[in-house]
């Protein structure tokens, strides 16, 4: 039976990708990875886009439209679809998530490890501070598989896109957050696949030299898409995601939930 882990990078740009993730480049060197590149829904911004890529639809028809649109529910998502499928999920993600998915304003206090039993979302770790590392996020998301060994796991870390407000996309700081990021992995992702499980890698958005993203320029809305499995050639699989929307039934199809 298929597993999956989601790696939803935030803030990572497709060329950033490919100069500065040389783990992952290693592996596609050897055949090991798929690599693509999506162009993301506008407006370029990451709750819309959030939602986006886990309900399948455009940020002008599920109504998600900017940041700043707390505790908004985003309607049916991907999760929904391996619930009524019976495949279990855990999350280790952004506290945004946490709202679109809960339909209410994240407390820290009493949310920071919160299930969504009614997804079944069995375990969860939510952060809600931008600085929280990329290395920390990482570590909760293995301690969770461990802890449920879930069918679909969402990973989703935050410095790339810390890193390009503060220093810009084309900035020493920011490529270094894409190396630190690729180190973890390199640490991290030979355990996913001894589990039996495959990477999905994207990310929301890009991120222009001017510290922001929001706009249709190339370096706002080109993203990765990479394909690690773990086992065998790294080809295309069936129905491979050629937008953001097609995101969420490619993960149900490959779950056995569509």
């Amino acid at each position: 039976m298929n597993k999956l882990v989601l790696l939803l990078v935030d803030g990572l740009r497709a060329d950033t990708a490919r100069d500065y993730l040389g783990y992952v480049q290693a592996l596609n060197e050897v055949g090991r990875a798929h690599w693509s590149t999506l162009r993301c829904e506008l407006p370029s911004l990451s709750r819309p886009l959030y939602a986006t890529v886990l309900n399948g639809r455009t940020p002008l028809d599920h109504g998600i439209l900017g940041n700043g649109q707390a505790g908004q529910r985003c309607g049916s998502t991907v999760f929904d679809d391996l619930a009524a499928g019976g495949r279990r999920s855990a999350i280790a993600a952004y506290h945004w998530v946490f709202e679109l998915l809960a339909g209410k304003i994240f407390d820290p206090l009493h949310h920071r490890e919160a299930a969504l039993p009614q997804l079944n979302v069995e375990g969860a770790r939510w952060y809600w501070e931008d600085n929280y590392p990329d290395s920390h996020l990482l570590a909760d998301a293995e301690a969770l598989r461990h802890a449920h060994e879930p069918d679909f796991l969402l990973v989703h870390p935050m410095g790339l896109d810390l890193a390009g407000h503060r220093h810009g996309g084309e900035s020493a700081g920011y490529s270094m957050a894409a190396r630190k990021l690729d180190m973890v992995l390199a640490q991290v992702l030979p355990c996913w696949h001894a589990a039996g499980y495959d990477l999905l890698l994207t990310s929301d958005h890009g991120m222009h030299a001017d510290h922001w993203h929001g706009g249709p320029l190339p370096v706002e809305r080109d993203v990765p898409l990479v394909w690690l499995p773990h086992a065998g050639p790294a080809t295309a699989p069936a129905s491979w995601p050629e937008a953001q929307t097609d995101i969420r039934p490619f993960i149900a199809r490959r779950l056995g939930c569509s």
